[in-house]
C-alpha cells in the first residue's frame, strides 16, 4: 500500500469533481426550494378530468354499506388522486428535512452525512415512484386498481401490526388491541365492497406490492431513466441507507487510516458528494415527471 495515511485511495470523483458536486447539490436544493417548497394543500383537479373520473369510481361507502366496526371511521385514501397527492406531499416533506439537514442555517456551507442522506433519498425515490406508478397508466381501470392495491397493502401491514399487539393483549390486559385487529379486518371487508363497486377484481387488489416493484414500474414512466435504472438507484440508496458494507465501499469515498495485521488497508468511509448528487438528481427527475403527469391527468377534456 503506497497511499499515505489520510489520503483518499478511492473517490467517486477527483477533488474538483467532488467540489463541483457539492455546488450541484446546493443548486438542486435551491431550485427545489424556489419552485416547490411552498406548495401546500391538496392539488386541484378539474371536472371531466381523468383524475376526477378515477375519483368518482371509488366514492366513500355510506353507513348502511359499511361494517359495524367502521361506522365511525370510513376508509380513507381510496382514490387515485388521494394516494398520488399523499405521495407527492410526502416527497416534499422529506425534501424539507433533507434541505434542513444538509445546509446550515447561514446557508453558506453544505454538510454531508452519507447514510443519513441515503435514508432520505431512498424515501424520496419511493414517494416519487409511487406517484408515478399511480398516475402513469393511460387507462382508468389500471390506475384505480393500483390505488386500491396500494390501500390493501397498507391495510395488510396494519393488520400484521394489530395481530402482533393482539397476541400480547392478554398479558397487557387491553381489549383495545383485539378491537384494533377487528377494526382493520372490517376495513379490508369495506375495501372489498369498494373494489366490487369499481369493477376491480378482488384478486387484483390482493396482489402483493414491494417498494422495489413500484420503483421499477413507476420509473418506467420517465424515459430518460426507465424502470431498471430507477430500480438501481432505489436499490443502491436502500443498501447505503442500511449501511450495507458492499455498497458503502462501492459508492463512498474512502480515506486510508492504516493497515490491519494482514497488511490490508483500513479506511474511513466518507460521504461522496458525487454519489449523493447523482441519486438526488434522479429523485428530483422522478418527482418532476410525477407533477407533469398530475397536471395531465387533472386537466379537463374539452
Amino acid at each position: 500500500m503506497t497511499v499515505p495515511k489520510g489520503d483518499y485511495f478511492q473517490r467517486q470523483g477527483d477533488p474538483d469533481a467532488e467540489e463541483k458536486a457539492q455546488g450541484q447539490i446546493a443548486g438542486l436544493l435551491e431550485n427545489w426550494r424556489t419552485t416547490m417548497a411552498n406548495r401546500s394543500g391538496v392539488m386541484s383537479r378539474e371536472d371531466g378530468s381523468d383524475l376526477r373520473g378515477d375519483e368518482l369510481r371509488t366514492p366513500e361507502l355510506n353507513n348502511s354499506r359499511r361494517s359495524a366496526e367502521t361506522q365511525g371511521q370510513p376508509l380513507e385514501f381510496l382514490t387515485v388522486p388521494d394516494q398520488a397527492d399523499h405521495a407527492i406531499v410526502a416527497f416534499h416533506n422529506l425534501m424539507n428535512g433533507l434541505d434542513a439537514m444538509m445546509i446550515n442555517d447561514a446557508r453558506d456551507e453544505l454538510l454531508l452525512h452519507l447514510t443519513a442522506e441515503f435514508v432520505m433519498i431512498r424515501a424520496l425515490i419511493e414517494a416519487a415512484t409511487t406517484a408515478l406508478w399511480l398516475l402513469g397508466p393511460q387507462d382508468s381501470d389500471t390506475r384505480v386498481a393500483r390505488a386500491l392495491r396500494l390501500r390493501h397493502d397498507e391495510l395488510i401491514h396494519s393488520l400484521h401490526l394489530a395481530k402482533n399487539y393482539s397476541t400480547f393483549a392478554g398479558t397487557l390486559g387491553g381489549e383495545e388491541y383485539r378491537a384494533q385487529e377487528r377494526f382493520v379486518k372490517a376495513q379490508i371487508t369495506d375495501l372489498e365492497t369498494v373494489a366490487a363497486d369499481a369493477k376491480v377484481p378482488w384478486s387484483t387488489v390482493q396482489k402483493s406490492l414491494t417498494p422495489s416493484a413500484i420503483a421499477n414500474e413507476g420509473g418506467a414512466f420517465v424515459p430518460e431513466l426507465g424502470g431498471p435504472l430507477t430500480y438501481w438507484y432505489w436499490s443502491t440508496a436502500s443498501s447505503l441507507a442500511h449501511g450495507e458494507p458492499s455498497n458503502l465501499r462501492g459508492l463512498s469515498d474512502m480515506k486510508l487510516i492504516g493497515v490491519d495485521h494482514r497488511n490490508r488497508p483500513v479506511a474511513h468511509v466518507e460521504p461522496s458528494a458525487v454519489s449523493i448528487y447523482r441519486h438526488l438528481k434522479v429523485a428530483l427527475q422522478l418527482i418532476s415527471k410525477a407533477h407533469q403527469l398530475w397536471n395531465d391527468r387533472a386537466r379537463g377534456h374539452n
